[in-house]
């Protein structure tokens, strides 16, 4: 006696197929609405999703400043010595030159000098990532404000911050102090400014936008 194979019409067939991509459209809506529920239409996602596709630790920083300030808002601070840049005339790089123990040496800064004491401040919103003390230099400063975004203060006479701290833009971190290298006044700054990880003229950064910056 031949046994009977049961064999579904193709009506059938088709009315399981749209039933199980109903099932899975469901499923999506549902997962969907509750990402909604948790996150508001305002939040923005974009570092969340990117914290799964890139290796790198981001530093996220909500900004409520747009454009750089100086790091100091005394009208009697000078420029001591320039920042050296390869492109200026022999001149320029004569004047940016720093001289130590019969060693010239290209100011990677801006050395600032003033004839009273100033208060040193943040030029933008950032985490204070280190506070050092070197022989020549004096108190050491550094700012993180985004990947892209790293300042330095030297020479700071007392320092107000602590590594792992918030700072908003305007900020007092320090006062000035003495510089070893170049003891013209007591009140003395050396700032620099790194962008991309390369060392940038601070003249040039301050008035930039920040949106241009972190591209």
């Amino acid at each position: 006696m031949k046994t009977k194979r049961l064999v579904l019409k193709k009506w059938a067939s088709t009315v399981i197929y749209l039933s199980v991509i109903s099932i899975v459209f469901i499923s999506m809506v549902f997962i969907s609405n509750k990402i909604n529920e948790t996150y508001n239409e305002g939040d923005n996602l974009s570092y969340i999703l990117k914290s799964f596709i890139d290796d790198k630790d981001i530093t996220v920083v909500n900004y409520t400043n747009e454009e750089v300030i100086k790091p100091f808002d005394s009208e009697s601070v000078s420029i001591d010595i320039d920042y050296y840049d390869k492109d200026e005339s022999n001149e320029n790089q004569e004047k940016s030159l720093i001289l130590y123990e019969n060693t010239y040496m290209p100011n990677t800064g801006i050395l600032y000098s003033s004839n009273e004491t100033f208060d040193i401040i943040s030029t933008l919103d950032g985490t204070i990532t280190k506070v050092s003390e070197d022989e020549l230099l004096g108190n050491v400063v550094e700012i993180t404000h985004s990947p892209t975004i790293v300042t330095t203060y030297y020479s700071l006479g007392e320092v107000k911050v602590t590594e792992g701290q918030s700072v908003k833009q305007g900020d007092i971190i320090g006062i000035s102090g003495k510089n070893n290298i170049s003891s013209t006044s007591d009140n003395m700054m050396l700032f620099e400014v790194s962008l991309n990880g390369n060392n940038i003229n601070p003249e040039n950064y301050y008035g930039s936008n920040l949106k241009d910056l972190n591209q």
